[in-house]
Parts: C-alpha cells; sequence; structure tokens
C-alpha cells in the first residue's frame, strides 16, 4: 500500500512514464453526503497495480498532476463518478480521460456494461466480484478486498487497446476520442446550484404548482445543509419529511414539530430554516428551471408523434452501425433537440455537431425539416433514412 507522498510520487512518474494506466477508486458511502475515499489503484501496461492508501496521504498534488497530465491516457470504466471522487480529493482537472464503458457503446457493445462484462466479452478475462460492499477504510485490507482492487486496474490497458482497436476498423476512432473530450469540462465537477434543479424526493407526483415549489425550496435547502455538514441528504430532512410539510404546510413557525419523516430533534434545530424555505415556495421566489428557458416554439398537439419518430430513426441507425443508441440521447434529450430545431437560432445541442451530428443528427435534423423520409430496410428490417 502507497501511504506517503513521496511514494505516490514515484507511483505517477511510473504511470507518466507508460503514458498510460488504469485508475479506479474504492469507497464507502454510507453515512456521508461525499463518498468517503478508502483505496486508489494505478494499473500499469505490464498488468501491475498497486493500491494508494488514501487516508493516509496528506498532500495529493501527485495524483493531480498525473489527472491533469495532457499526454497521458487515465482508463476509467464508468469514469463520471471517479472523476468527481478523485477531483474533490487532489483537484486536477482531468484531461485525456479513456472510459471504457462509454466507449464499449461505440463497438457494438452497451454503453453501460459492466467492467466484469467487458472483460468477459473482450478480453476472457474473468473477475470474481466478491468484494463489492466492503468496508474500504478499514484496515487492514484483507487479501481478497487487496486482489479486488487490483483487478479491476490490472486489464484497463490492455482493455482500452482491444477497444480502440475494434474502433479503427469500424472508423470510428475520432468519434471516441470526440466524445472523451467530455470529461474535460469543468462544469462536469463543480456543484450544481439545487436552486435550479428539481430534487428527487419519493412520492412526489401529483403536485400543485404552489407544492411543487416548496418541494422545490426545502430540497435546496436541504442539498445545501447536507453538503456543508456531510450528512446524507435524509440525516438532514427525510423524503416523507419534506412531503409531510408540503402537504399539510404549517401556518407559522411553532407548527413545525415532529411528524412523520420529521424528528423532533431535527424540528427543533431547524424550525427557522424549514420555514423560511417553505415561505420562499409559498411565495413564488424561487427561479425559472433553466429547462423552463426554452425561447423557440412551444410544443403542439403534434410534437410528440416527431419525437416517436425521431427515436425509430435513431434506434435503426444505431443498431444498423452497432452502437449503443443510448449515446446519441434520451427521449428528453431528443425532445430538446427538436424544439430548437423549429426555434430561430438551433445551434446549442449537442447533436449539431461533433460526431453525432456526423452520424445522425444532420440527417434527423433534415427528415424533421421535411427533407428526406424514414423507411423500413427489407435486408436489415430497420428504421433507414432515404435522403
Amino acid at each position: 500500500m502507497i501511504t506517503t507522498t513521496d511514494a505516490l510520487a514515484d507511483v505517477v512518474r511510473r504511470a507518466r512514464e507508460a503514458g498510460a494506466v488504469g485508475v479506479d477508486t474504492e469507497f464507502i458511502w454510507e453515512r456521508t453526503y461525499y463518498p468517503t475515499l478508502g483505496v486508489v489503484q494505478i494499473g500499469y501496461p505490464d498488468g501491475e497495480a498497486v493500491l494508494i492508501d488514501a487516508p493516509e496521504i496528506e498532500d495529493w498534488s501527485p495524483l493531480a498532476e498525473l489527472m491533469s497530465d495532457p499526454d497521458t491516457v487515465k482508463i476509467l470504466h464508468d469514469a463520471q463518478q471517479d472523476l468527481n471522487i478523485l477531483y474533490r480529493a487532489c483537484g486536477g482537472l482531468p484531461k485525456n480521460i479513456f472510459d471504457s464503458q462509454r466507449t464499449a457503446g461505440f463497438v457494438g457493445l452497451s454503453s453501460t456494461i459492466s467492467l466484469s462484462e467487458a472483460l468477459k466479452t473482450l478480453l476472457r478475462v474473468r473477475l470474481a466480484k466478491t468484494e463489492t460492499r466492503s468496508d474500504w477504510t478499514a484496515r487492514p485490507l484483507t487479501e481478497a478486498q487487496e486482489k479486488y482492487a487490483k483487478e479491476d486496474v490490472a486489464h484497463s490497458v490492455e482493455l482500452m487497446l482491444k477497444i480502440m482497436k475494434k474502433a479503427e476498423e469500424l472508423g470510428r476512432a475520432d468519434w471516441i476520442k470526440d466524445e472523451m473530450r467530455m470529461y474535460e469540462e469543468e462544469s462536469l465537477y463543480e456543484e450544481r446550484d439545487p436552486d435550479a434543479e428539481m430534487p428527487r424526493v419519493r412520492g412526489s407526483g401529483s403536485l400543485t404548482k404552489q407544492q411543487r415549489e416548496m418541494l422545490r425550496a426545502l430540497g435546496s435547502w436541504r442539498e445545501l445543509k447536507a453538503r456543508r455538514r456531510n450528512l446524507p441528504r435524509g440525516f438532514v430532512l427525510s423524503d416523507d419529511g419534506i412531503i409531510s410539510l408540503i402537504k399539510r404546510p404549517p401556518s407559522k413557525p411553532d407548527d413545525i414539530r415532529q411528524m412523520k419523516g420529521l424528528s423532533e430533534r431535527n424540528a427543533n434545530r431547524n424550525r427557522g430554516a424549514i420555514w423560511e424555505a417553505i415561505e420562499r415556495g409559498r411565495n413564488g421566489e424561487m427561479p425559472d428551471l433553466p429547462n423552463n428557458k426554452h425561447k423557440g416554439p412551444q410544443p403542439d398537439d403534434g410534437y410528440e408523434a416527431r419525437v416517436d419518430l425521431a427515436l425509430a430513426f435513431i434506434k435503426g441507425t444505431c443498431l444498423a452501425a452497432q452502437i449503443d443508441p443510448a449515446l446519441i440521447g434520451n427521449r428528453a434529450e431528443i425532445t430538446t433537440f427538436i424544439l430548437e430545431i423549429e426555434s430561430a437560432c438551433p445551434t446549442r445541442h449537442r447533436l449539431f455537431s461533433g460526431w453525432r451530428g456526423e452520424f445522425c443528427g444532420k440527417a434527423l435534423q433534415d427528415l424533421l425539416n421535411g427533407q428526406g423520409s424514414v423507411a423500413v430496410d427489407p435486408k436489415t428490417q430497420l428504421p433507414k433514412f432515404l435522403g
């Protein structure tokens, strides 16, 4: 186990000399808002892997240098969560990231494939996934934990090379490079303003407009306090507590007492803040959600039919090309794309540019503008664009 900054610097030096390494994290996430990092794994091209004892490292600057080094490929599987954890631990805006899960979607596999399935399918390597619920902050690690952690990165470089070989054969290597640049966007690592998002609260269906605004205000307050105290959201105020408060809103602060989902202790501790949040929502003081700022034509009676047509076209095009349709976008993203096409300035959506524009975005735009048509290809039995 790597336990000092000097030893970490040696690991990073060797990684940069190798030019490409696997990176993974093991953490626990039960009684905190932010994951508690236990182990960082680095896997070299020769199959050797080292484990970094995260609680022992005081200065993470060498790892920050590695993560931001544009000349060294960092290979992660399902990269976003690990990158967020590492960015919070050490800083260093990620550069030259290869996500072996997402890139699998370009070569005939699912873009949400598990690491064990990807290794089995592409390299005939089988992992024994036996330590998925371990306590990664307990010391010493068991032999099983060490083996599990090392196996997660031991084959990373080989897996990347296999995916890129297939991508080059299909003429998609540049598409992958284009897609991987998404991980270099600084906004991915910034904490979002909770005022600008609708909180996910269990049981929040069928609400009035005012109740939705109170939900947003309480959710925003809960999020900020959970971050500040590094506590799970439910420890601050449970979903049941939020629903109880908005379904039977108090008429004065003293009405905020113990109820379903709100303990007496939390009610006493947070009464003033909860009252302010409820009043903020009740008085309509929440800012508009970003999705409400679309300036083009509003959805008409036929727009859902156009969305269905677009999704059929995308699925047929992707299946024929053996690309995971999830890489193009979900229904909400395709809906936004259609609304932007019909607006005066269709420039923001990612389907207008990059590999997506080349692969299907421009053809889809033509189709939705009445240029061309879709028919079922008798050979593949899939929808196909006819220009």
